[in-house]
């Protein structure tokens, strides 16, 4: 009797063991499954605020470029009027200067036969008509540039 209940002992014994074992594993199987769960999981929370965030700050710098742009456009609309402005005045008081100056020399000018005269004023308003297309061109090239 002694051995048929030592045996039945034994397997008691080896089957309480075998079951605290297998609990053993399964919490230990279970707690690097909730691991690699929780880890996974915030991994892709991680990501997300990424994304987010990117897509943010995209937002916000397409926003800014788009004032940026507009500011941008007003001021050389500006620069473009005082430049014209600038040049038109420019251009008026050279015409002015040398339409003065070209009367100053007219007048200083005392041409006593009739042909050399008239060829005098053919050249000088050959020179008047160069200057003027002169001063227009700069101008019309100074407006051109800051376009």
């Amino acid at each position: 009797m002694t051995n048929k209940r030592q045996q039945r002992l034994f397997i008691v014994t080896m089957m309480v063991l075998a079951l605290l074992f297998t609990a053993e594993w399964k919490t230990a199987y279970a707690s690097s499954n909730i691991k690699t769960l929780l880890t996974s999981w915030f991994e892709g929370k991680q990501q997300e605020s990424i994304q987010a965030l990117e897509e943010e700050i995209l937002t916000e710098k397409e926003a800014q470029m788009a004032i940026l742009k507009e500011e941008i456009a007003v001021s050389l609309n500006q620069a473009n009027k005082e430049v014209a402005n600038f040049t038109s005045i420019e251009a008026e008081k050279s015409k002015e200067e040398l339409k003065s100056y070209t009367e100053n020399l007219i007048q200083s000018i005392q041409i006593d036969e009739e042909g050399q005269q008239e060829q005098f004023m053919n050249e000088l308003g050959k020179i008047m008509e160069e200057a003027y297309l002169k001063i227009e061109q700069a101008c019309e090239d100074a407006l051109h540039q800051t376009e």
